[in-house]
């Protein structure tokens, strides 16, 4: 049988839980800045904050690595009360290297460290 998640148990041990989360997401310049970001999908988001949660830093972040096409970088989710999920910054390097634009929608995989 599976087990189920469920806001009444504990959250999963961080240690165990599973770190790997690919996601699918597009590019979007944060109005008046020069700054790109990615938002994470709802399901992850709500996976992630259920079991790294308790492990967040500043902010609320959580320490990732990411890969997008065949660049990697390591960084920090950051939690969006308003969209209630994750995001991620872009580098302009990355942006460079993957070519990407906003809008552009892109796969990324995201560990959690």
């Amino acid at each position: 049988m599976e087990e189920r998640w469920s806001p009444l148990l504990p959250p999963e041990d961080p240690g165990t839980a599973p770190r790997d989360y690919k996601v699918r997401t597009k590019v979007v310049r944060y109005k008046g800045t020069s700054w790109h970001l990615a938002y994470l999908p709802l399901k992850p988001a709500a996976l992630i904050k259920a079991r790294f949660g308790s492990t967040a830093r500043g902010w609320g972040s959580i320490r990732v690595h990411i890969k997008v096409g065949g660049t990697e970088w390591d960084t920090s989710l950051f939690p969006d009360k308003k969209a209630k999920t994750y995001l991620f910054a872009i580098k302009a390097a990355v942006r460079k290297a993957e070519d990407l634009s906003p809008g552009d929608g892109f796969t990324a995989l995201v560990r959690v460290l």
